[in-house]
């Protein structure tokens, strides 16, 4: 046995009342942040009138509407690539014409409104071919997807 015992280490009891402090710093922004968004205005916002239509109907009937609508999403989704590719040059155009950007602005404006009126019309179609039982249910559903607010769905699909 030695007769010099093993120096104390004065650096550990500061490394444990600093990593002591880091721990309650991260606790107390992520308490801090979960009370802040709580009770705040956009904790009450109703979701976004389209999403709340959507989820509130059957998952058999959102099958069938996203079926219906691939093939718009589809050419939709070609229609931008090559929007984009149009932008890109339009931007690097000297001298710069805005009148050619506020152009293909219109052009996806009008693109995304033929899409949510494709939307709005198979919707309403698959409304008009409920019965009055089945509407009720959906209006049920419906206040229930706008009482729980925007993104607290059960599951996405």
């Amino acid at each position: 046995m030695s007769d010099h015992p093993a120096p104390k280490r004065k650096w550990m009891p500061i490394l444990l009342v600093v990593s002591l402090a880091l721990n309650l710093l991260i606790v107390g922004v992520i308490l801090g942040a979960a009370l802040r968004f709580k009770g705040s205005a956009h904790a009450d916002a109703p979701p976004g009138f389209g999403p709340a239509l959507y989820y509130a109907l059957p998952k058999s009937d959102r099958k069938a509407l996203r079926g219906e609508l691939s093939d718009l999403r589809g050419k939709g989704s070609h229609r931008r690539k090559q929007d984009f590719t149009a932008l890109s040059q339009v931007l690097r155009a000297v001298p710069f014409d805005p009148a050619a950007v506020a152009s293909l602005l219109a052009q996806q404006s009008k693109a995304t409104a033929d899409l949510q009126t494709a939307l709005h019309q198979q919707w309403l179609a698959q409304i008009s071919a409920m019965n009055d039982d089945q509407r009720a249910a959906y209006a049920d559903r419906l206040e229930d997807v706008v009482k729980r607010g925007p993104r607290k769905h059960k599951k996405r699909d």
